[in-house]
């Protein structure tokens, strides 16, 4: 009886012993699985967040394009404006401000 309660035990130990195995097994493959899926998920984030970058920055794009749209179109008639300007006028206006320039300083 006392063989028969060894070899029980014996196999008992076995089984445990597979078992143990078993579980140490299947805790790595779980981590490992855990680590792969984190990685993917991390690999989303991070292209989830850099499109939604590129579309935050298109849209500000946009944005600064149509508000500086009426202030280039207002430069371009006041430049435009000042084009029609005849040269007589402009030469007129020169001697006036060359005039003030020489009276104030006394060079004359």
């Amino acid at each position: 009886m006392a063989k028969e309660a060894i070899e029980t035990i014996k196999e008992a130990e076995a089984k445990a012993q597979a078992i143990l195995q078993e579980a140490t097994q299947n805790a790595k493959n779980i981590r490992q699985e855990a680590e792969v899926l984190a990685e993917e998920r991390y690999k989303s984030i991070i292209e989830e967040g850099d499109r939604e970058a590129r579309e935050i920055r298109e849209r500000a794009i946009k944005e600064a394009e149509e508000q500086s749209k009426p202030i280039l179109e207002k430069g371009l008639d006041e430049a435009k404006k000042i084009l029609e300007i005849p040269d007589n006028m402009i030469d007129g206006a020169v001697n006036i401000i060359i005039e003030r320039i020489v009276n104030v300083n006394g060079n004359s």
